[in-house]
């Protein structure tokens, strides 16, 4: 039978965390028209700073197609759906590469400025609400505990080290 364990607990809390604010996330962009998804990607062409994205990569052009897929993890041709429907809206739009004109990369429209400024005060209020009740400390320890997590996510070659160690381990 399955044992309790706090590994597993924190995993399997932060899996319903996850599916919580992207329920949230649903409910609250669906009155802007928007995908939690669509509005993750407004986010990156809006440089947000908070993106975990943004603090592993060092961007200094607007975001191809294919970063934001990486970013999100996601396919290209879901990434290519999700950028269609906001192209459609126009609240990004596609320039060329200063450097490849063959290469596409994506910037906010004015409209799409907007709307990611008029919805700062609701996303601060869930934030706010979210993470009242926690000192900085307690707030600064969460986060470094969530970036080393995806640190050993996103790092392939350890990911590719660990989960073959993991499957020996389990095959012995």
């Amino acid at each position: 039978m399955i044992k309790k364990s706090i590994e597993e607990s924190i995993v399997l809390s932060i899996f319903d965390l996850s599916n919580q604010l992207k329920k949230i996330g649903d409910e609250v962009y669906q009155k802007v028209g928007l995908t939690t998804q669509q509005w993750l990607i407004l986010l990156h062409l809006a440089n947000n700073p908070n993106l975990p994205f943004f603090k592993r990569e060092n961007h200094k052009k607007d975001l191809m197609a294919s970063e934001l897929a990486d970013s999100l993890n996601v396919s290209r041709a879901n990434i290519t759906n999700l950028i269609n429907v906001l192209l459609e809206k126009g609240l990004i739009k596609q320039v060329e590469d200063n450097e490849d004109r063959r290469k596409k990369r994506l910037k906010l429209t004015k409209k799409g400025i907007a709307l990611v400024e008029d919805t700062q005060p609701n996303r601060f209020a869930v934030i706010k609400y979210l993470t009242d009740g926690f000192n900085e400390e307690e707030k600064k320890t969460f986060l470094r505990f969530l970036e080393a997590c995806m640190n050993k996510l996103v790092n392939e070659d350890e990911k590719i080290k660990s989960f073959h160690e993991l499957l020996v381990e389990i095959e012995a």
